[in-house]
């Protein structure tokens, strides 16, 4: 059974609500923001990427240093598909970019585990370089892909390139129906962070988006709040699992 693992959300709001419900504990020495947790004899390795993994090469260096049996990369993702609702847990079969063309695929046993702790298998996660904001786009991107996040892509590569097997795991945020009226990105820094400062202030200057805000935060929360249940069903059941995590 494997006794590490490294899990990797964009965000720390992403993270927050599975961290609140476990002892994660600051890295000593580490020069990128990290935390571990005990899950029995699994010890768990948790870190942000931001959004659009600007900082994946920090990843990398953490991957090496703390030698995971497997990774996972986690959070929201746009539904592309009908299906697919505000909180649903989808785990990607493959991950894939359009713009060049690469494509990883997920580890087998690993997703079928996730697929035993109730997550929904997906042929495709395609990953984009921005938030996909219109309904057009959605539908577009539907006709390839079940769902859209920013950081699989570069995430697996390196952990392909070290032979770590890995799975892409999302919560649907927003489905397809809904545009994401709010552009994020003018509230995010360098390192793919939201800065709270920079999204009151783009707020008071459109206060008609108030609205969708709010709205989008209620799904967040929710979302969320089953994502963190559901890794935690995930570890439990890896716990006193066999699983082997190879491709």
């Amino acid at each position: 059974m494997p006794t590490n693992s490294l899990v990797v959300f964009a965000l720390k709001e992403e993270f927050s609500p599975w961290r609140r419900r476990h002892r994660f504990r600051p890295v000593a020495g580490s020069p990128h923001a990290a935390f571990t947790a005990a899950f029995g004899p699994l010890q768990v390795l948790a870190t942000l990427a931001g959004a659009g993994a600007p900082d994946a090469q920090n990843i990398d260096n953490l991957a090496e240093r703390f030698r995971p049996s497997f990774a996972i990369v986690t959070g929201v993702a746009a539904g592309l598909k009908a299906r697919w609702r505000p909180g649903d847990i989808i785990v990607a079969e493959s991950v894939s970019e359009p713009a060049n063309g690469s494509e990883f695929p997920s580890s087998p046993g690993l997703v079928e585990l996730a697929r035993k702790c109730g997550a929904e298998p997906v042929q495709t996660l395609v990953t984009l370089p921005r938030i996909i904001r219109t309904v057009a786009e959605k539908i577009q991107l539907g006709h390839s892909a079940d769902a859209a996040d920013m950081e699989s892509i570069p995430l697996m590569h390196y952990w392909s390139k070290r032979s770590i097997p890995s799975l892409a795991l999302r919560v649907i945020l927003d489905p397809v129906e809904m545009p994401m009226t709010c552009d994020f990105e003018k509230a995010m820094d360098a390192h793919g962070r939201l800065q709270t400062q920079k999204l009151i202030a783009y707020l008071a200057g459109h206060p008609r988006l108030l609205p969708d805000f709010l709205r989008l935060a209620r799904q967040s929360r929710r979302a969320l709040l089953n994502l963190a249940g559901f890794l935690d069903r995930f570890f439990e059941q890896l716990k006193s699992s066999s699983l082997d995590t190879h491709p």
